[in-house]
C-alpha cells in the first residue's frame, strides 16, 4: 500500500498555518482601514470646523489653520489639484505632485456668489504616510510570527491527535494484528474504531479458520471414494484387456474414469484456492516442458476425436510463477479446448506475453453464450467446468484471461503478469 501523499497529521498543520494567515491577513487590513479612516476623519473635521467658522462671519475671512486656503473660483486652485479634480464626483481627497496631499470642502456662503473652495494641504500633517513603509513591515513580522506559532502549535496537536491512529494504520497496513491488539489505544473515538476493527477482525479469522478446517475435511471426504472408484476403473479396465467385453462397457468405464479425474482435478484447485498461503512461492518455469506434459497427461481425451495438435512453444521460455496454479489453469484452459472442440487444428502457442489457445468450435454452438456467462462470473457447461475457477486463479496470480468467440473459432489469451 502506498503511503498517501499527504498525511492527516499535515493537514491538521496546514490548517492551523492557513487560519492564522487568514486571521493575520484580516487584522492588517482591518488596522490599515482603520487608520487611514481615522487620519481622514481628522482632515474632514478640520474643514468642517472651517466651514463653520466662515458661515458665522460675514465676509470670508483668512482661515483659522495656516494650512487652508480658500479659493473663489475652480480655476484658482492649484495646478496640480486642477488637474486631477473631478468636480461631479463627492470625492474630497486628491494627490498632487511632490508629495503634495489635498482635501477640500466645497461651501456656500452668502457673501459670495458662487460657492467656494476649502482646501487643506495635509502633506506636513499626514501621520500614517510617512510610517507606512515601517507599519506594512511591523505586519509583516508579526503574521510571520504567528503563522511559526500556528504551525508549531498544530504539530503538537497533530502529533498528540494522529499518533494512534497512524499506529493503527500501521498494524493494519502491515498485518500485525493479534489479539488484544485494540487494548493499547486510548479511550477515545480512535479506540472505539481499534475495538470494532478487532471484533472485525476476530470473526475474519474464525471465519477463515472454519473455512479451512470445511475444505480440508471435504477434500479428504470426496478424495477417498473417488481413489475407490478410480482403482475399480482401472482394475476393470485391466480385466477388459484380457477378455472379450463389450465395447460399450469398456467406454463407460473410461467415461467414469475420466469424470473421477476430472473431480480430483477439480477437489486440488478448489482446496489450493482456499489456502492463499501458498499462493506466493514462486518458481522458474519452463513452459515448453509443461505444456507437453500436461498435453501428454490430457491426451486420452483426444481418442476418437479428429483433432490434431500444434504446439508452438519457444523451447528457452521461462516464467516467473506459482508452478501449480500455473498447472492447474493451463489444465482447465486445455481440458476446454480438448473436450468441447469440434474436429480440427488446436492451435497452442507462447511467448515472452502470453499464451494464446485456438480451437475450432462445434457449429451448434450459441455464439454469446461463453462470453455473456464467463462475464457473469458464472459456468457454461457448454464449455467445461472450469472456466470460472481459472478466472478465479488468474485473478490471484496476477495473471489475464482474455476471451474472442467467434462463430467457429474461440481464441483464449493467457497473458502474464509484467513484473
Amino acid at each position: 500500500m502506498n503511503k498517501p501523499a499527504r498525511s492527516l497529521g499535515q493537514r491538521i498543520i496546514w490548517a492551523f498555518v492557513i487560519l492564522a494567515l487568514l486571521c493575520a491577513s484580516l487584522f492588517s487590513f482591518f488596522n490599515v482601514v482603520f487608520v487611514y479612516t481615522v487620519e481622514d476623519q481628522f482632515f474632514r473635521h478640520q474643514l468642517m470646523d472651517e466651514e463653520k467658522y466662515q458661515l458665522q462671519q460675514p465676509h470670508l475671512s483668512a482661515p483659522q489653520s495656516p494650512a487652508i486656503q480658500i479659493y473663489l473660483q475652480t480655476k484658482d486652485l492649484p495646478a496640480d489639484l486642477l488637474q486631477a479634480l473631478e468636480p461631479a464626483t463627492q470625492r474630497t481627497e486628491y494627490s498632487g505632485l511632490d508629495g503634495r496631499h489635498y482635501h477640500l470642502r466645497r461651501v456656500v456662503h452668502p457673501a459670495a456668489k458662487e460657492p467656494v473652495w476649502l482646501v487643506a494641504e495635509v502633506s506636513q500633517q499626514l501621520v500614517v504616510r510617512p510610517i507606512r513603509d515601517e507599519m506594512f513591515l511591523f505586519y509583516g513580522i508579526s503574521t510571520l510570527v504567528m503563522l511559526l506559532l500556528a504551525a508549531a502549535l498544530g504539530f503538537v496537536l497533530a502529533r498528540r491527535a494522529t499518533r494512534p491512529l497512524t499506529q493503527l494504520a500501521e498494524l493494519v497496513q502491515n498485518d500485525q494484528l493479534s489479539p488484544g491488539f485494540s487494548k493499547v489505544f486510548p479511550a477515545n473515538e480512535i479506540g472505539v474504531l481499534a475495538e470494532a476493527l478487532e471484533q472485525n477482525w476476530q470473526r475474519v479469522q474464525a471465519f477463515i479458520a472454519r473455512e479451512q478446517a470445511f475444505s480440508r475435511d471435504a477434500s479428504h471426504e470426496l478424495r477417498t471414494p473417488l481413489a475407490v472408484i478410480q482403482s475399480s476403473c482401472e482394475l476393470l479396465l485391466a480385466q477388459m484387456s484380457t477378455q472379450a467385453w463389450p465395447a460399450e462397457q469398456q467406454q463407460r468405464l473410461e467415461q467414469i474414469q475420466h469424470s473421477s479425474r476430472q473431480m480430483n482435478q477439480l477437489i486440488s484447485t478448489l482446496l489450493a484456492m482456499s489456502r492463499e498461503q501458498h499462493l506466493g512461492k514462486m518458481e522458474s518455469i519452463k513452459l515448453a516442458a509443461l505444456l507437453e506434459q500436461l498435453v501428454l497427461n490430457l491426451s486420452p481425451l483426444l481418442d476418437g476425436k479428429h483433432i490434431e495438435l500444434e504446439l508452438q512453444v519457444e523451447p528457452d521460455l521461462q516464467l516467473q510463477l506459482n508452478p501449480v496454479l500455473l498447472q492447474m489453469v493451463l489444465t482447465n484452459l486445455l481440458q476446454n479446448a480438448f473436450l468441447h472442440g469440434a474436429p480440427g487444428t488446436v492451435h497452442i502457442s507462447a511467448d515472452s506475453l502470453g499464451l494464446v489457445i485456438s480451437n475450432p468450435l462445434q457449429a451448434e454452438d450459441a455464439p454469446t453464450e461463453l462470453t455473456a456467462l464467463f462475464a457473469k462470473g458464472r459456468q457454461s457447461s457448454g464449455y467445461g467446468l472450469g472456466l470460472g475457477i481459472v478466472q478465479r486463479l488468474c485473478q490471484q496470480t496476477g495473471l489475464e484471461l482474455q476471451l474472442n468467440r467467434s462463430e467457429q473459432q474461440l481464441i483464449v489469451r493467457l497473458i502474464w503478469p509484467q513484473l
